[in-house]
């Protein structure tokens, strides 16, 4: 199985398995017990991005930390990198651990993945915490027209040929990390740790296909209003750091009303990769939304 010759990191309370989800051999990472809260990482990450939260959540919850399709220690099959395949994988996956609801904090695409579970099966989500992404409810507005050129690296990224090419360039990568971050989100072994993994053949190929089949549709779909007028049932917050573009997005976009239970927290001083630089605001932001009495 690919992502065997990148050694697993260490995290105290922490186990690990493999499930058969899909047809693919998929990497969870487990601690604490209780109710479910499933993590979704985002790009181009795994499950380690949460290992500053996850002890931190485990002392109330059963965490569950998977690795997407072709990403981290899961299997990188040639397809299945389109949101709908994406939302089915994580369906499956609850179904494979008898989890039929669960609470969910999510990152970057996962967070997109985490919206669309909500949006279609809402049943199947208690609430939903996201960060390093706005909310789907994002409705046509000019002024976010110049957020495009500070993205340039999706549309490179979705490139069949160049877009797996890049993930082994140096500069490349390094942008993905630190172009969004105050001071540096990321520490130094940790992005050589997700690039080790990446860069490998078949996990740089679905690196674009995701970007081609999911994060690009799904930024184009949000930008233009796609989702703006969707129920969205399932109580949300939007915990976004200042410096990046879904700031930009979640405030000028969010569109009130159809879009409602969605809270929008925005962090003054803080970047993309805010799990991994304040994971301690981050799990404490999430465990007190999770707390927070709902009506009825």
């Amino acid at each position: 199985m690919e992502g065997e010759d990148a050694k697993m990191p260490e995290l105290e309370g922490v186990t690990h398995r493999w499930l058969d989800v899909r047809g693919i051999r998929m990497h969870i990472a487990e601690a604490g017990s209780g109710e479910p809260l499933i993590l979704l990482h985002g790009f181009p990450q795994n499950w380690w991005e949460w290992h500053g939260v996850i002890p931190r959540l485990a002392e109330h919850y059963w965490v569950i930390a998977p690795d997407h399709r072709g990403f981290g220690w899961s299997d990188a099959p040639a397809r299945g990198y389109t949101a709908g395949s994406l939302v089915a994988d994580i369906l499956e996956l609850m179904a494979k651990l008898g989890i039929t609801r669960a609470r969910f904090l999510t990152h970057d695409w996962g967070a997109i993945v985490g919206q669309l579970l909500a949006i279609q099966r809402p049943g199947s989500v208690e609430a939903l915490v996201i960060t390093g992404a706005p909310d789907v409810h994002i409705r046509p507005n000019a002024k976010l027209v110049p957020v495009f050129p500070k993205l340039w690296h999706a549309f490179a990224l979705a490139a069949p040929v160049i877009g797996p090419r890049i993930q082994h360039n140096r500069k490349v990568v390094r942008h993905l990390f630190t172009a969004f971050e105050p001071d540096g989100g990321v520490s130094e072994e940790d992005m050589k740790l997700y690039n080790s993994l990446a860069a490998q053949p078949r996990r740089s190929h679905a690196g674009s296909a995701l970007y081609r089949g999911t994060i690009l549709p799904a930024f184009m779909g949000i930008i233009f209003g796609r989702y703006a007028r969707r129920d969205f049932p399932v109580p949300t917050l939007a915990l976004i750091g200042a410096k990046e573009p879904s700031a930009t997005l979640q405030q000028m976009g969010h569109r009130r009303g159809r879009g409602g239970n969605i809270t929008t927290e925005i962090v003054q001083g803080e970047g993309h990769f805010i799990a991994d630089h304040q994971p301690e605001l981050v799990a404490g932001k999430t465990l007190e939304f999770f707390r927070t009495p709902r009506a009825a």
